[in-house]
């Protein structure tokens, strides 16, 4: 990946140290440190500046060229140059953190003759403005009341809410904005989306035709099992369904959930045909509406299918169960035999969504690594299986087409605050906004320039299961006024419900109070910033929330009894804040020299250790004794004993293995969390259960049925009381998939 920063190939001194831009080397007397060209562009760039401190952002930007690069791969450039340097996170002597800012280089630099060292202006960016905050929900009225002890209580809950509120202002006022817009003169006209469906069915895995007169996509429906491919002709809108008559024997076992894709001269369409005997590829005719079965479908564990431009090969992805890691297979489309590329070389999910480019030659994938949480844009040459990075980052990557040219990438980010469709110049690295959009399959028109999409309509809010006074079990949606809401959190005395709401893209914090159904606004994200986790301390005076914005996550610390708004001290992401039990502990998730790790701080001591070094998806330590923890892109939940002996190995056991819901709440002595129960009857759905296990014995009880959640994260939707008996959770009201045409 090339960089942007002018004076990469200068050389120069630093201290002791003479940096050689040229050979991409590091020299100190005789000792040389040969350096990557990313340690050299983010060295060269803080050289240029000496003294003065570049934000995070300037740095990404200069060196990577994209707004959306997670900055764990600056934080990696760091650590690897302080090694260097023999610097340390803690020991500063050359390349110098300064706390919520950036980083600055501290020696003297003294340029060799011919560099280009003109620096450039440092901008400063400014912090958004904050969007007035109103006390109760949009749609509540307030009538007069007669002054009672209850009211006076509202007063004085409005009056520390204002005061936190204003708390809350000025820390956001102080804070530099981490987002980095993308430039005005890189945005393209505001696109147009031409709706094809308008129904309650899912639609999954869209492509067109070579003409670009037809669309194939994926469809499940409550009509039938499994799913079906359906061609849409783009000029009278007519349908034909693929495969067996709807209706038959063979249509009740069959399943086409995965891509379809065009052959090149236009007459036939290859997808996977799933049933009770097994997967196969099969190729349909478009002209006779004949069928042939062409190979056994590889095992993989994602769904993916794609057609050469000479139509001699099929490429799909393939699980290798030795590595556990999802590679490639190349498929002879009139043979039928089966090629495997080379494995990717780290543990990960590996290869997702492969493309072929427009010669032939070359494969784009999605390059997935749980254990770094980094998505990569990556080209795979199709005869040696070489991998050729493009553009890592740490945004959810779903799907990545090629232009027209062969000298750009399409792709889609999900599940972000930069949801849409972006591109990549192949050759300047430079990212473009194409359309923003939420999304779930992407393709690409050639011929008309048009993109399709699948676009995603859902609606969640938090459920609250509870028995009635005659004992009966009730579940009933907690909100009627606020239209998504999510992250339940219950207060220790079972009181109060923290939770998060989110209004035209706009994310806040409420807290609820449970005896008299009140609603307060405790504090609201800026635009395109994610407020997840909720925690409370032990007391109930004090509240966490985790800011997820652009690359960057901090916690915010409120006290609801003086109003107060701090920011969580230290210079890295930090996120997942929460409290032990007693209130005598303080734990966080944090990201320290690109190594995400599970932090601990004595508080009245103020000694802090890190307790454990993995991506997590979450933890829960309730009762400073025992750290549960989900690593990113797992179902199981890992118990580790916390001996306070660092000199012993922590031992770690597998608690539980998750099934048809990510679900848990841990409890001092009890985890609970929700599995499918036993069905009634053999053709019947599993019913959703709450599960209560006791952490002393391991044995799970079965409490009762609970509506299914949203399985789409592990991240604290599910909230009980101390007793059991009453749950909150987030419930997915609505979801449906319509298919949309996008014209630039």
């Amino acid at each position: 990946m090339e960089n942007n920063t002018a004076a990469t190939v200068a050389s120069f001194t630093v201290g002791d140290f003479t940096v050689h831009g040229s050979r991409n080397l590091i020299t100190r007397g005789e000792t040389e440190t040969a350096i990557t060209p990313k340690m050299l562009a983010v060295l060269t760039e803080l050289a240029r500046y000496q003294g003065k401190t570049l934000s995070k952002e300037h740095l990404i930007i200069a060196v990577w060229g994209t707004p959306h690069t997670s900055d764990m791969v600056l934080s990696r450039a760091i650590s690897d140059l302080r090694k260097v340097f023999g610097d340390s996170a803690r020991q500063q002597a050359y390349i110098e953190t300064v706390t919520k800012q950036g980083y600055r280089l501290k020696p003297a630099v003294n340029w060799q003759p011919g560099a280009a060292v003109e620096p450039l202006p440092v901008k400063e960016t400014q912090a958004a403005e904050q969007v007035p905050l109103a006390e109760q929900p949009p749609g509540v009225e307030t009538t007069g009341r007669t002054v009672t002890a209850k009211t006076l209580r509202l007063v004085f809950s409005v009056l520390a809410l204002a005061a936190l509120l204003v708390g809350a202002w000025l820390f956001q006022g102080e804070a530099s904005n981490s987002h980095v817009a993308v430039k005005e003169a890189d945005k393209l006209s505001e696109p147009t989306f031409s709706y094809l469906t308008r129904d309650q069915a899912y639609e999954r895995y869209l492509r067109f035709s070579v003409d670009g007169k037809m669309l194939a996509y994926s469809v499940s429906s409550n009509a039938y099992t499994g799913g079906r491919i359906v061609l849409r002709s783009l000029t009278d809108n007519k349908l034909i369904t693929l495969g067996v008559a709807p209706g038959s024997e063979e249509s009740a076992a069959a399943s086409y959930d995965v891509a379809p894709a065009f052959s090149p001269d236009g007459k036939e369409i290859a997808y996977k045909h799933f049933s009770d005997s097994g997967c196969l590829i099969r190729v349909y005719n478009l002209l006779d509406a004949s069928e042939r079965e062409l190979a056994p479908c590889p095992y993989a564990q994602t769904q993916a299918l794609d057609w050469s431009p000479d139509g001699k090969q099929l490429v799909t992805t393939v699980f290798n169960q030795i590595k556990k890691i999802e590679g490639l297979a190349l498929i002879d489309t009139d043979s039928g035999n089966t090629q495997l590329l080379p494995s990717p070389q780290h543990p990960a999910s590996g290869y997702l969504w492969p493309r072929f480019s427009p010669n032939g030659k070359t494969i784009a994938v999605v390059y997935y690594q749980p254990n770094s949480h980094l998505w990569t844009l990556a080209l795979i040459d199709k005869d040696s299986g070489a991998f050729t990075e493009v553009l890592p980052t740490g945004e959810e990557v779903s799907q990545v087409v090629w232009d027209e040219t062969g000298n750009a990438l399409y792709y889609l980010l999900v599940n972000s605050s930069n949801d849409g469709i972006w591109k990549v110049d192949l050759g300047s690295k430079e990212t473009t906004l194409i359309a923003g959009t939420k999304s779930s399959s992407l393709d690409f028109d050639e011929v008309s320039g048009q993109f399709a999409s699948i676009a995603r309509d859902r609606k969640m809010n938090i459920w609250q299961s509870s028995p009635d006074p005659q004992g009966n079990r009730v579940a009933k949606p907690l909100f009627k006024n606020l239209p998504h809401t999510s992250y339940p959190r219950l207060s220790a005395d079972n009181k109060m419900l923290a939770f998060v709401s989110t209004t035209s893209d706009i994310d806040s914090l409420w807290l609820r109070s449970l005896d008299d159904n009140y609603n307060r606004l405790v504090f609201q994200a800026k635009a395109k910033e994610k407020l997840v986790a909720p925690a409370w301390s032990p007391d109930g005076k004090q509240l966490l929330i985790s800011v997820l914005g652009q690359d960057t996550s901090r916690i915010i610390q409120f006290d609801l009894e003086l109003g107060n708004a701090d920011g969580f001290a230290g210079e890295n992401n930090v996120k997942m804040g929460q409290w032990s039990q007693d209130g005598a502990m303080l734990y966080w998730y944090e990201e320290i020299d690109g190594i995400w790790q599970i932090m601990a701080k004595d508080l009245a001591s103020g000694q802090t250790q890190s307790l454990l070094q993995h991506p997590v998806s979450r933890f829960a330590i309730p009762d400073k004794k025992h750290l549960h923890y989900q690593k990113i892109g797992t179902v199981k939940v890992h118990s580790r004993t916390l001996t306070g002996n660092e000199s012993q190995m922590p031992a770690d056991k597998m608690l539980l293995a998750l099934k048809g819901s990510y679900e848990w709440d841990a409890h001092a002595d009890i985890i609970y969390y929700m599995s499918p129960g036993l069905s009634v009857e053999p053709a019947s759905k599993p019913q959703q259960m709450l599960f209560k296990m006791e952490l002393a014995t391991g044995l799970s009880e079965t409490l009762y049925a609970i509506d299914p959640v949203m399985a789409v994260d592990s991240d604290r939707h599910l909230s009980v009381s101390s007793d059991g008996a009453m749950a909150f959770y987030t419930k997915l009201d609505k979801y449906h998939t319509d298919v949309v045409l996008i014209n630039l």
